[in-house]
């Protein structure tokens, strides 16, 4: 293709007409890539804790459609300043909360003749599985509505230990199945027992890191049963936590916190302090049966007559996990615009190439026309060396890519270029080349013999 003898003849232009186009693939590419491995890891870390985990929150997570349990935190106003500052004026999700649902009544469902009257069991969430009661030849099934449940808090604490400090730990206050909320668990010692939590004893589980800042790696398990002061009170280290290493969706970064007892976690960070979350999982029940029993429960222990709004927010794992989806898709749709921008110079690169290609093969193009081929056939021509050259650039974007996904150090985002975003990358290209190379073409196919071969 005398194509060719147009990108030898002048490099420079060449180069920055493909430039745009390169650059483009280049960003696509990259950002493809990168967010499709962003929501593999959000998406497995969500899985983590289950999709169907239920948080006692102040803020909404949900802008539209509320939270199934009838919730107005979800509305659709979410984002409305006015709303906002209404959340934030909500009370804590307070041990008392936690209680009541700890400690909620859970139906039964009857196996049996209609004309027996429903029994209700009491069931403790942290029990799970199921109860199963007979009278008269009828068998009554207690489902738990609620699997488990657990509160978290957390402040900012120093931690310090034969002359080492550690400052801005995060000091976590847990009670109930606190280990739901983390991806580690204990490695050295042990855990809190029942009593701790329900108490506020100074006892205290460390983060991996916090382990070794204090000790080294090596000579970490020396601390347990030692002592420890966190926020100016004395701590007994009962347990260390695994390692939990790096992952996107963290409720609480377990290798930085200190875990203690909820009431003890007040007592040092002060009442009122401590960022409050209230967690369950749901048992044999669906999820948004035990979002209304939560909401019912919830609103008997604040109080709240039927006029009033809820003064609490249901979120699930399912809403964070849509949320931050959301959000990487409007950091796509940023890149794709820088994208289109960088596409559209060289689109108008290999526009003006083409013509140049055009004007300069004017006799050639006629010499052809008069030894007989078709318009059709001059069209042909000049669209595949537009196809080619956008493809081209094509190529080096994608090398481009390669080289820069490669770098990123793996861990977080396992970002690695798939056949699809090499077929998305070569089908962009294919688009503009062919858009780009149109008009030139177009051009070459109406001009007549006769003309052609007088310049």
């Amino acid at each position: 293709m005398e194509i060719f003898h147009q990108i030898k003849s002048d490099p420079l232009r060449t180069f920055l007409s493909l430039f745009g186009v390169s650059v483009g693939i280049f960003v696509v590419v990259v950002s493809f890539a990168l967010v499709d491995g962003f929501k593999r890891a959000v998406v497995a870390g969500f899985d983590h804790f289950g999709s169907d985990m239920i948080m006692v929150e102040r803020f909404p997570v949900v802008e539209d459609g509320g939270d199934g349990s009838g919730n107005d935190g979800g509305s659709g106003d979410g984002d409305d300043e006015a709303d906002w500052s209404r959340y934030a004026a909500r009370p804590q999700p307070t041990v008392e909360d936690y209680l009541a649902l700890s400690s909620s009544s859970l139906g039964a469902v009857r196996q049996g003749s209609d004309n027996q009257q429903d029994m209700l069991i009491n069931h403790h969430a942290m029990g799970g599985g199921y109860i199963q009661q007979s009278t008269d030849d009828q068998s009554y099934t207690c489902q738990p509505t609620i699997s488990w449940t657990a509160i978290a808090g957390e402040a900012g604490a120093d931690v310090s230990y034969s002359g080492k400090i550690m400052r801005g730990c995060k000091l976590v206050g847990v009670r109930g199945a606190w280990q739901h909320l983390i991806y580690s668990s204990v490695c050295e010692g042990r855990d809190f027992s029942v009593a701790e939590l329900s108490g506020a004893g100074a006892k205290v589980i460390l983060g991996a890191k916090i382990a070794e800042g204090l000790t080294g790696q090596n000579s970490r398990n020396a601390l347990c049963g030692s002592t420890v002061r966190i926020g100016g009170r004395n701590m007994t280290v009962v347990g260390i936590l695994s390692q939990e290493g790096k992952n996107i969706i963290n409720l609480y970064a377990s290798d930085y916190a200190l875990f203690v007892p909820f009431a003890a976690a007040e007592n040092i960070a002060g009442e009122g302090v401590l960022e409050t979350m209230i967690a369950a999982g749901p048992g044999n029940a669906s999820r948004r049966a035990a979002m209304g029993e939560m909401r019912r429960i919830l609103r008997a222990a604040r109080r709240l007559s039927p006029a009033q709004e809820d003064n609490f927010a249901l979120n699930t794992m399912e809403d964070l996990c849509r949320q931050t989806v959301s959000l990487t898709r409007k950091i796509t749709a940023l890149g794709l615009a820088v994208a289109l921008f960088s596409l559209l110079i060289g689109g108008f690169g290999i526009v003006n190439i083409m013509f140049v290609s055009v004007k300069e093969r004017t006799w050639s193009i006629g010499l052809k026309k008069a030894l007989g081929a078709r318009r059709k056939t001059i069209l042909t021509e000049f669209l595949l060396e537009a196809l080619l050259l956008s493809v081209l650039g094509a190529a080096v974007g994608l090398l481009l890519a390669w080289g820069v996904v490669a770098i990123i150090p793996s861990g977080v985002v396992d970002a690695h270029i798939t056949s699809s975003h090499v077929a998305l990358a070569f089908a962009v290209a294919s688009c503009l080349g062919l858009a780009s190379g149109l008009a030139p073409a177009a051009q070459a196919s109406r001009l007549l013999p006769v003309d052609a071969l007088r310049k």
